[in-house]
């Protein structure tokens, strides 16, 4: 009973861990994802600007 119980408690905290890095690594993406649309913003911003037809 009482190691079936500790194993049930283990088992919880692999599975809390195991969502919090899941939601670390998509906080992480989307930061990536919106630090890239915002260079190519800047990359475009740049060549509609410079004066070429």
């Amino acid at each position: 009973m009482w190691y079936n119980a500790r194993m049930r408690n283990g088992q919880t905290m692999v599975e809390y861990i195991l969502v919090l890095v899941t939601l670390l690594g998509a906080a992480a993406a989307a930061g990536l994802l919106a630090r890239a649309v915002r260079a190519q913003e800047a990359r475009t911003e740049t060549l509609l600007g410079s004066g070429y037809p």
